[in-house]
């Protein structure tokens, strides 16, 4: 049996910056865009070679994919014309495959060549993931990115729901790369496009035109660009394409981060929804105050990536102003946590941006405390009864993400769920702190939380002095000194989890969907899942690894 693959960075873009007007990729002793007109032979390559803007009017959704992301200079280009072009509810997707990506310093080096394309370039930047594995989602208005980053192969194999509208064919030169342009890859997207798909690229070798045709594109030959004679146009003859799910309009149950985050997804497509949230079942999601930090995994598995791309995700996703503060310090508990934290900090698989270990501990520098009342807030919420939810047959699709109130009106589930109580202390460390608990100060007093404890026959929302003291007792031993109570209520509620500690999507009756299991990860995962779920329903690219969503999606795991 393998040994299992440590979850590091990808492999860092080799540059020689020897040529001010553009880099070269060593490794491939290719450029990455041309010194006769980068900006104009995208145009005239890429983005005229599938008959853009003409080809997405009147679509309402449009889906570019492209074999090589570079410097992003093909995707800043259509961006700018998106911008120019696009009719009001309009949506673009545009999906890309890079096995090497730019660091932040060398993406912004290389796109001060294009000071045309500055207002986009300066946000594609400062939302840039890094050269962190998987699938990254990045939201634009009206435009959605979503990075792969890994071998083509692999990358093909791992997006959910491409079926591509157009493919930019943009690795380096064949001769230096023949795997990008081999007949298994053009196969391979083939079946991930729509009908009638175009693709263009700047190759016109022998063997990349045959290895089109075959995966059934008709190509032609078209009046090249520079020093460059001919370039290459294609489109699909057919492809198998399913009727794509509409919803209508739908009904959220639930208000907490879940419920919210389902409520982002949907507007963002223009799709009518209203949200319920019943008083009898208080939400953790109402807390004073939530951590967004990563759940790490030492190991490169599916999962693994999914932690780090919803994390990065929900730095992204969440407004200025419900930020309190950022930066979390992890303690140790254990002389293996220790190590551990150690470890992750060596393979540095978000970068070293967001992670050092000092003075014993764990610093997440990226980390966030979030205030939830302000998160996207923005909707009207029905305080009304969880009972009747299966019976609203006014709703073309019902989206179950009650937390606690899934145990009555979602039964065969089969979650865990487990108490926690908050308590208020006097002021401890100006930091906010993580230990298995946590310690938020606030207003001039600290968070304190959470007890973690079975269910048993006493009402779960009933306050506990004994909770109280546990919460105080776990940090003064973690912190070594004395946690002194303050006199302010504290809060319960119950956490939602499944028997292997993921995520739940599951699916009723294509018409009823729940999303739960997110114990205390809520406010890292659930903007990522909430978008996952409602791509897949409606049709579109989603941003999980498909093995991934297939996973959480599994009957098997409720049973």
């Amino acid at each position: 049996m393998p040994h299992p693959r440590s979850l590091t960075q990808t492999p860092a873009a080799d540059l020689d910056w020897s040529r001010p007007e553009t880099p070269i990729a060593t490794g491939f002793n290719d450029i990455y865009f041309s010194a006769d007109g980068g900006l104009e032979e995208t145009r005239a390559v890429f983005l005229q070679g599938c008959h853009l803007p003409e080809s997405w009017l009147g679509q309402s959704v449009f889906t570019i994919a492209e074999l090589g992301f570079g410097s992003g200079l093909n995707f800043l280009a259509t961006w700018q014309m998106w911008d120019t072009h696009r009719k009001a509810g309009q949506r673009l997707h545009f999906v890309s495959f890079e096995k090497f990506p730019f660091d932040h310093t060398q993406l912004a080096r290389a796109l001060t060549a294009w000071p045309e394309l500055t207002p986009y370039s300066e946000r594609l930047i400062a939302a840039w993931p890094g050269r962190v594995r998987g699938l990254h989602r990045l939201e634009f208005e009206g435009l959605t990115l979503t990075l792969i980053h890994d071998d083509v192969i692999a990358g093909v194999e791992q997006v959910d729901g491409l079926r591509a509208n157009a493919w930019f064919l943009d690795g380096f030169s064949p001769s230096g790369n023949p795997a990008m342009w081999s007949l298994d890859v053009m196969q391979r997207i083939a079946k991930c496009s729509a009908p009638f798909a175009r693709a263009a690229t700047f190759s016109v070798a022998g063997h990349v035109r045959a290895a089109l045709s075959e995966a059934g594109f008709t190509v032609r030959k078209m009046p090249g660009f520079g020093q460059k004679r001919h370039r290459l146009e294609a489109q699909l003859e057919s492809a198998a394409d399913g009727i794509l799910p509409k919803i209508d309009r739908a009904l959220i149950v639930g208000a907490g981060i879940a419920g919210r985050s389902l409520a982002r997804s949907l507007d963002l497509r223009g799709i009518a929804f209203d949200i319920i949230d019943d008083r009898n079942h208080p939400a953790a999601s109402g807390n004073p105050a939530a951590l967004v930090k990563p759940r790490f995994d030492l190991q490169d598995r599916p999962e693994s990536r999914f932690f780090l791309a919803a994390y990065l995700h929900a730095l992204r996703a969440y407004p200025e102003d419900a930020i309190l503060d950022q930066g979390v310090r992890q303690l140790p508990k254990t002389e293996k946590d220790v190590a551990r934290f150690e470890k992750l900090v060596a393979q540095a698989a978000l970068g070293p941006k967001h992670m050092s270990w000092s003075d014993g501990g764990l610093d997440i520098h990226s980390a966030l405390v979030v205030d939830p009342s302000r998160i996207f807030h923005g909707f009207e919420i029905r305080k009304e009864s969880y009972d009747s939810t299966r019976a609203r047959d006014d709703y073309s699709h019902v989206f179950l993400a009650a937390g606690y109130g899934l145990r009555e009106i979602a039964p065969d589930l089969h979650l865990r769920l487990s108490r926690g109580q908050l308590s208020w202390a006097h002021p401890i460390s100006k930091r906010p702190i993580a230990y298995g608990g946590y310690a938020i100060n606030l207003d001039g007093a600290t968070l304190v939380g959470a007890t973690h404890d079975r269910l048993d026959d006493r009402d779960p929302f009933v306050l506990r002095a004994e909770d109280d003291q546990k919460n105080f007792d776990a940090l003064s031993k973690v912190i070594n000194q004395n946690v002194s109570a303050l006199g302010k209520a504290s809060r319960a509620s119950v956490r939602v989890t499944s028997r292997d500690t993921l995520p739940i999507l599951a699916n009723f009756n294509q018409r009823t969907w729940a999303m739960t299991g997110l114990g205390s990860r809520g406010f890292t995962f659930a903007p990522l899942l909430a978008e996952a779920l409602v791509a897949h329903i409606c049709g579109e690219v989603g941003p999980l690894d498909k093995q991934v969503r297939a996973l959480f999606s599994d009957p098997a795991r409720l049973a």
